[in-house]
């Protein structure tokens, strides 16, 4: 699976318009944050286990807490899928 930086975001936007029910695909940005986008650490967690099950990463979720926005988020996942 080669996905680029860009798919895996749209990707991470999906599941958060999913799970925030709040927030417009179109609001948001690389830079967006999850807490101001209204997810929690539960929401968080629910994001990050979700984009390691569609794209089949078996690493632990803690990996992806260091990232500060969406973009730095889409980053680590393109990363981990590189080192697999």
């Amino acid at each position: 699976m080669n996905k680029t930086e860009n798919q895996i975001f749209d990707l991470i936007v999906t599941h958060v318009v999913d799970i925030t029910t709040n927030v417009n695909f179109e609001t948001i940005k690389h830079s967006s944050m999850l807490s101001p986008l209204g997810m929690d650490s539960i929401g968080r967690a629910e994001l990050i286990a979700r984009m390691k099950e569609e794209l089949s990463l078996n690493v632990a979720a803690e990996e992806f807490y260091k990232a500060n926005n969406l973009g730095e988020l889409a980053f680590l996942f393109v990363k981990k899928l590189k080192e697999k």
